[in-house]
């Protein structure tokens, strides 16, 4: 039998930690077996730390594996928080998006726009109290504008 690679273990860590209460090491490893993973106890912790898996309690108060969330939801709720915080406002000129934000706030909303996956912006320019999305058509314009206000606008987090 050949040896999955790093990426296909890791590939069935992630899916085992998201479906399943992984508690121990030990557990985790019953479960790699049983699927046709041979590793050692050493391979598993470097995996959960390159994860970056951590223990959280349940309901219940055990303890079990959890990933942490995909960087864009993070960067989503930071971008939520900062847009909140800094009072910002928007106006749209063509395919031009300006955010503007109390003195010393732009930094980090253009940071934290710059960590999303954004297929509609060209392009990203910040100063003290302003942010200018350049995007690459009218409908993204569009929506980008929309989603932006409604992450403004919206409860927070939710």
């Amino acid at each position: 039998m050949a040896k999955p690679s790093t990426e296909a273990r890791r590939a069935a860590i992630r899916a085992l930690i998201s479906t399943q209460r992984i508690a121990t090491q030990a557990d985790l490893h019953a479960r790699l077996t049983a699927a046709g993973y041979v590793t050692t106890q050493a391979t598993l912790s470097r995996d959960l730390a390159a994860l970056g898996a951590v223990k959280e309690r349940d309901a219940q108060d055990r303890l079990h594996y959890t990933l942490p969330e995909p960087l864009p939801a993070v960067a989503e709720q930071r971008l939520q928080r900062a847009l909140r915080t800094s009072q910002s406002r928007f106006e749209r000129q063509d395919r031009n998006i300006a955010i503007h934000t109390q003195p010393g706030a732009a930094p980090a909303v253009a940071a934290t726009l710059r960590q999303l996956p954004l297929p509609a912006v060209f392009l990203i320019l910040g100063d003290d109290a302003a942010v200018l999305l350049i995007c690459r058509t009218d409908q993204g314009t569009a929506a980008t504008l929309q989603w932006l206000r409604r992450l403004r606008d919206e409860r927070l987090f939710s």
